[in-house]
């Protein structure tokens, strides 16, 4: 019984719309329109975007600003660089 209730209880973690992840979810929509999510998809590949640890990540950044400034754009992707090689994603 106890197991059962586990499993319910992960899947309702990973469908309920959390405000967390409402909130990287539209992060990632954000890059999806900047069109920084295509040069990702090319340098990273699925693999590392749909990893927990990517999302989780996306969820700390402040994508809203980033996006705004071209400068701190670069900077934000030699963020990235670091912590995928960081992580061994």
């Amino acid at each position: 019984m106890g197991d059962l209730i586990v499993l319910l209880i992960g899947f309702l973690e990973t469908r309920w719309p959390t405000k967390k992840n409402r909130l990287i979810s539209r992060r990632l929509k954000l890059l999806k329109k900047s069109g920084v999510q295509r040069d990702l998809d090319v340098r990273y590949g699925p693999v590392v975007l749909q990893s927990t640890e990517y999302r989780e990540w996306i969820g700390m950044q402040e994508v809203e600003d980033i996006l705004r400034d071209p400068g701190r754009t670069e900077g934000f992707m030699r963020e990235l660089d670091q912590y995928v090689k960081e992580q061994g994603l």
